[in-house]
């Protein structure tokens, strides 16, 4: 509960206590057993209607209650005060007044939510009940006196630990939740910061590094030179593209999900055998979508780069696949190629950033799957945001 819920709590149990005490009042004073004069009864009867009123709009539209607390604390003491002075007579029975006392001290706790707040007020109005007794007016024996005040101070106590605990149990709630905020907040930046630098790394592995191997081995003939110059010019427009950031910051559907992945392999290996089975729809997060198109495009690389087999590039096989039970869509790249024990060899930088980080930072995850002169097979996949039953065509 905030404290906005806890002003809007308090406002209503006022009210609530405040309906509760009107019957006696009512009563009292269609009897004609008030000593007031009509018309003080009736300004004071006013007043009790006006902070009804706000306080059943506070409790509606989220105001702080304080304000009508301490008009039920003025008003009962002034009546109170009042009595004395203005009774027509003694009377042996229990004025009207008096009944709206245990009202008094509750309002006053809720206006002076410190324990000693709460009891110089309740305090206050012990007083003024001990002047009615002095005055004349009315008298009740000591003994019943004294409980009756202990008892006010018990429900003056009582109410104000309740006051505080519902105060300390809101501004808990309200530091756990900004705490909460934070963290997420620190945890976006963090995530964002991670994904940002897995975009770079990848950039500077799959294109930059790319084509410094291929000038540092070129040869002195034209078609070195013209596949160096290519190469520098995929890069420079790799770093220019990763500059704007994604493409789309909107989530993209399953349909150019497939499209991208295939075009992405075929570019690269245009010999490569696709299997896309019809797909649920639905769709990927853009940064999902980045990573994973990257990461399939270093893993088809991979396998043309370093399955080839005495000259001859190996056979590669790409399948796209939206597991619906899973919420993932996963790609799996498997070539026959000459392979690579995974347990000995030193893992491959291509592999460790192009591929397994670039799942990771969005949720994603990566496996690599190599047997030596059988061939290797990369799985991965990505958080699908929504699915459906229906099947794009």
């Amino acid at each position: 509960m905030t404290r906005r819920g806890v002003h809007r709590l308090l406002a209503l149990v006022l009210a609530l206590g405040l309906v509760s005490v009107a019957p006696t009042v009512v009563t009292n004073l269609l009897a004609g057993r008030s000593q007031f004069p009509v018309a003080w009864s009736a300004s004071i009867c006013a007043g009790y209607l006006v902070i009804l009123a706000a306080l059943l709009t506070q409790a509606v539209r989220r105001g702080s209650c304080q304000v009508p607390a301490w008009g039920l604390v003025v008003l009962g003491d002034l009546a109170l005060a009042g009595y004395p002075l203005l009774a027509t007579r003694a009377d042996d029975d229990v004025p009207w007044v008096l009944a709206l006392s245990a009202l008094t001290v509750g309002a006053g706790a809720v206006a002076a939510p410190s324990l000693r707040g709460t009891l110089g007020l309740t305090s206050l109005h012990l007083a003024l009940r001990g002047l009615l007794q002095v005055s004349g007016v009315w008298f009740v024996a000591p003994d019943v006196g004294v409980l009756e005040a202990v008892g006010l101070l018990v429900v003056a106590i009582a109410v104000s630990v309740a006051v505080q605990a519902v105060h300390d149990a809101a501004h808990q709630v309200e530091s756990a939740r900004t705490t909460a905020d934070r963290a997420a907040a620190a945890a976006a930046a963090a995530r964002a910061v991670e994904l940002e630098n897995s975009h770079w790394d990848g950039i500077v592995h799959d294109d930059v590094l790319a084509s410094l191997s291929l000038t540092a081995h070129a040869r002195d003939d034209v078609a070195d030179r013209v596949r160096t110059a290519a190469a520098a010019e995929r890069a420079l427009a790799s770093i220019d593209a990763g500059s704007t950031g994604l493409r789309d910051p909107a989530p993209v559907g399953l349909g150019e999900t497939v499209s991208r992945l295939q075009d992405t392999v075929l570019a690269l290996h245009p010999q490569a055998v696709l299997s896309t089975p019809p797909v649920p729809v639905g769709r990927l997060a853009p940064e999902a979508l980045e990573a994973l198109v990257a990461a399939t495009a270093e893993a088809v690389r991979n396998a043309v780069r370093h399955g080839s087999s005495a000259g001859a590039a190996p056979t590669v096989r790409v399948r796209l696949r939206a597991d619906v039970a899973r919420g993932r869509f996963s790609v799996e790249v498997r070539d026959d190629g000459v392979g690579f024990d995974t347990r000995r060899a030193t893992p491959r930088l291509g592999l460790a950033v192009s591929v397994r980080r670039r799942a990771d930072v969005v949720g994603g995850r990566a496996l690599v799957r190599s047997v030596p002169g059988v061939g290797t097979v990369v799985l991965l996949g990505v958080p699908l945001l929504d699915v459906t039953a229906e099947v794009v065509g």
